[in-house]
């Protein structure tokens, strides 16, 4: 079944009443936050409510993420040390600032000696990492998306963080997603009095491919999941391309006089899934 991360919520580990918060809100995915939303002196702290709050927390049906610190750092290590001993772990772990494959590939070593089944997802936030994408991506088995940080990415270019200044990143991303069918996960909107532009944002990285949204601020919540839901006229014509599917074999397919291949009913078939986990008509 396909799951819904349409919205990705940062909150900090060392903010607990936050935790508790955000477990009652809307978001698709809860990210505990042991990166840079925590101030070194704080981290010591934030590890052990992070630990404590996924232990005692009731998240409902939400996924609950981690994210650690680079695991080339004191802290990023002292991370997966306390992750390993937690009785209960999250469900996935959020690696920061990923630049290469070997560096995924020591975080898989460590999950896999600790015996835990969960996913990874990667933040691209540097050239570097940008231009290893398509190795980043099948490094691992349990790379499920692969989010994009375009804040430390346009100030290690010197660029603006408009669309068109992020354009060509993004379709990088969408790109090496592509190689293995995981999820791509914008970069989140700064500006959290602006909904309109929020919205604009949100539907031009839906029609490049993209289907959720990193969010900073609860208030994002609402118009992210709406963005990424699929409209009604959506649904009905995955349907009917879904049943002509069925009706005419595997294969391409003819609707409506339009040729239609398998990587379109592959996605028809997500986007009925999708309506399924949400109750749609």
């Amino acid at each position: 079944m396909t799951r819904l991360r349409r919205s990705i919520l940062f909150v900090p580990a060392d903010r607990p009443e936050r935790i508790e918060k955000a477990a009652t809100l809307s978001t698709d995915v809860v990210v505990i936050e042991l990166e840079d939303g925590v101030s070194p002196e704080n981290k010591d702290f934030a590890r052990r409510e992070a630990g404590r709050m996924i232990e005692q927390v009731d998240f409902s049906n939400k996924e609950v993420a981690l994210r650690v610190n680079r695991i080339s750092t004191l802290h990023g290590l002292e991370d997966m040390k306390a992750l390993a001993k937690w009785a209960k772990k999250p469900d996935l772990v959020l690696l920061p600032k990923v630049e290469s494959a070997g560096e995924v590939r020591i975080y898989d070593d460590l999950i896999s000696e600790m015996k835990a089944e969960l996913e990874f997802m990667v933040m691209i936030e540097s050239s570097r990492g940008i231009l290893n994408a398509a190795k980043i991506v099948p490094a691992s088995s349990r790379v499920s998306c692969l989010a994009l940080g375009v804040a430390d990415l346009s100030a290690e270019l010197g660029s603006q963080i408009t669309w068109d200044a992020m354009f060509s990143h993004r379709a990088a991303m969408i790109l090496a997603c592509s190689l293995t069918g995981i999820m791509p996960i914008d970069s989140p909107y700064l500006n959290i009095r602006d909904e309109t532009g929020l919205l604009k944002e949100c539907k031009k990285a839906r029609e490049m491919g993209y289907t959720g949204k990193l969010c900073i601020h609860p208030s994002q919540l609402a118009p992210v999941n709406g963005a990424f839901t699929p409209s009604a006229e959506e649904v009905i014509r995955a349907r009917r391309i879904v049943e002509a599917a069925e009706t005419q074999g595997t294969g391409s397919i003819v609707l409506d006089g339009k040729m239609l291949d398998t990587p379109v009913i592959k996605g028809a078939q997500r986007i009925i899934e999708t309506a399924e986990r949400l109750d749609l008509d």
